[in-house]
């Protein structure tokens, strides 16, 4: 019986420190996503031939980790013997002039160490009339018009067009 109810005080604790919950993320070769805490996690380049990608996660100036890593790998960052990203490399998609990775499942745990990060889903539960304001045009990046129903077509109808033009050049 006392198991039974330590598990539900666990199971919040575990919610609460999860920043980002499986979600996906897309990225071009030498661009950046910022996450929570100041982390950041940039491609810095494509290798075509051995489908693979390199990764480096930043806080301000300092490189955290720096890894190569194919599809189906996964980029983990601990700090502290604790998890504090874990981003899986799902597809490459090269093409002549770029390349776009999609990283799927992607999670962020709090960084105890760090100041506690204002989330803005949790600010608009609070007693705000979401109907004043849309937030289906932000994305997970703060980015206008970033939303994955937008994403999801585009990256399919770009791997298409990649792939095209990639057998067309063969």
């Amino acid at each position: 019986m006392s198991a039974a109810m330590v598990l539900p005080a666990q199971a919040s604790l575990i919610v609460e420190d999860v920043l980002v919950n499986d979600t996906s993320i897309y990225l071009l070769t030498g661009n950046t996503w910022h996450f929570y805490q100041g982390y950041n996690f940039s491609i810095k380049s494509v290798n075509q031939e051995a489908d693979s990608v390199w990764l480096e996660l930043s806080s301000g100036n300092t490189m955290l980790k720096s890894q190569i890593l194919g599809e189906g790998d996964t980029f983990t960052y601990e700090k502290n013997g604790r998890t504090i990203l874990s981003i899986t490399v799902n597809s490459i998609y090269t093409g002549d002039e770029e390349e776009l990775v999609a990283f799927s499942p992607v999670f962020q745990y709090m960084d105890g160490d760090l100041p506690k990060p204002a989330i803005p889903e949790d600010e608009s539960d609070e007693g705000q009339n979401n109907t004043s304001k849309d937030n289906t045009s932000i994305g997970t990046n703060g980015i206008e018009g970033f939303s994955l129903s937008i994403t999801l077509p585009v990256i399919a109808a770009t791997a298409t067009l990649m792939l095209m033009l990639r057998k067309k050049g063969n």
